[in-house]
């Protein structure tokens, strides 16, 4: 009779500390679910003050729940873009969504997603990467935390986001803590933006890469052609021709002078330039897309004043680069295209970088 009364003492136990846990939990996972450090569920709440910090952990709450009409977005190279400065000019309101490192699937894929949540977009500014052209079309970046939980609509998964120990003391409990602070919700001028990290010039850049033997000029392969065709159809023109209401802003950003002597070094500079005219000819196609090349603007490439390392430039650099999209300097046409391309294989293929080496 003891035994059982102890056996049952042990069954309310259990039962009691289980309830207590699970009470807890919801208690702790309604507080991120009230709070919502990544605007999975609503829109910042105006009582509080949010600081914006992670691409891949707040974006998507971004696109789902902020109020814009057009989007920034690429990868690092749009970091420093400044909505501020977007919204004066093109008259619109801007979200900025950048994806450092990102392949052209992942940003597709981020604009997919709005397009879902906003039908109204009247701007898509989108930076489209030498460095990751020529890459499958399915290409991730690997080497990052991806929440897939914040992408879809699963309520399942949320778990991994409500229950979480670390999202709950480090982004939760960090918007209480950064309200009370006096801070204030980072604006999209801020957001991600790298400016005051690094320290910019030739030294900087010129440390940044080495050379190794030189190699024969190489032309683009069948592979290649595939790749960058399906790359382009699959994450650039299928968007582009889903939404002809939109105008999409497309440049090819103007990496410096350093990235072009890596290039011709590896001997892949002409076949680049082969898969950059192939990405033209493409995109010419659409009339709602207006796409732009800086790259034989030498009075910026070749100024290592502008840029940290090869190929990242300095926000004054963004900041040009909406002003000549909207004036429609370096718009890339049917009747010039063919020249530029001609224009920037010739002054790639003779630039004497030995001066580099000498600075």
């Amino acid at each position: 009779m003891e035994k059982n009364n102890h056996s049952q003492k042990d069954k309310i136990w259990i039962t009691a500390t289980l309830t207590i846990l699970l009470i807890s939990f919801c208690l702790l996972g309604s507080l991120t679910i009230y709070i919502d450090p990544f605007f999975h569920y609503h829109a910042p709440l105006a009582k509080y003050e949010y600081p914006i910090t992670n691409e891949r952990y707040q974006n998507n709450g971004i696109t789902r729940h902020f109020e814009y009409d057009s989007i920034i977005t690429g990868t690092s190279m749009t970091e420093n873009f400044k909505t501020s400065e977007a919204d004066t000019i093109f008259k619109a309101n801007f979200i900025k969504i950048p994806y450092s490192g990102g392949g052209y699937k992942e940003i597709d894929d981020s604009l997919e997603l709005a397009y879902k949540y906003n039908k109204n977009i009247k701007y898509v500014i989108r930076a489209l990467d030498y460095s990751r052209l020529i890459k499958d079309k399915d290409h991730y970046r690997t080497d990052v935390e991806y929440p897939t939980y914040l992408y879809n609509d699963n309520l399942f998964d949320d778990v991994n986001y409500f229950l979480n120990k670390t999202i709950l003391f480090d982004r939760t409990m960090k918007v209480l803590k950064y309200t009370k602070d006096g801070n204030k919700t980072t604006t999209f001028d801020e957001y991600v933006n790298w400016m005051s990290e690094y320290e910019f010039g030739a030294k900087s850049v010129l440390a940044s890469y080495s050379l190794e033997d030189p190699q024969p000029p190489r032309e683009l392969t069948e592979e290649e052609r595939r790749m960058v065709s399906e790359n382009i159809q699959q994450n650039v023109t299928e968007l582009v021709s889903a939404h002809p209401e939109t105008t999409f802003y497309l440049f090819f950003p103007p990496y410096s002078i350093c990235y072009w002597d890596m290039a011709k070094n590896e001997g892949t500079l002409d076949s680049q330039i082969d898969a950059e005219q192939m990405v033209i000819e493409e995109l010419l196609k659409y009339p709602n897309v207006k796409l732009y090349s800086f790259c034989n603007n030498a009075e910026l490439v070749c100024n290592l004043e502008h840029y940290r390392d090869q190929a990242h430039y300095d926000e004054w650099v963004n900041s040009q680069i909406l002003k000549w999209m909207y004036n429609e300097e370096y718009l890339l046409t049917n009747e010039n295209y063919l020249d530029y391309i001609q224009t920037k294989r010739d002054f790639y293929n003779n630039y004497d970088y030995s001066a580099l080496h000498d600075k």
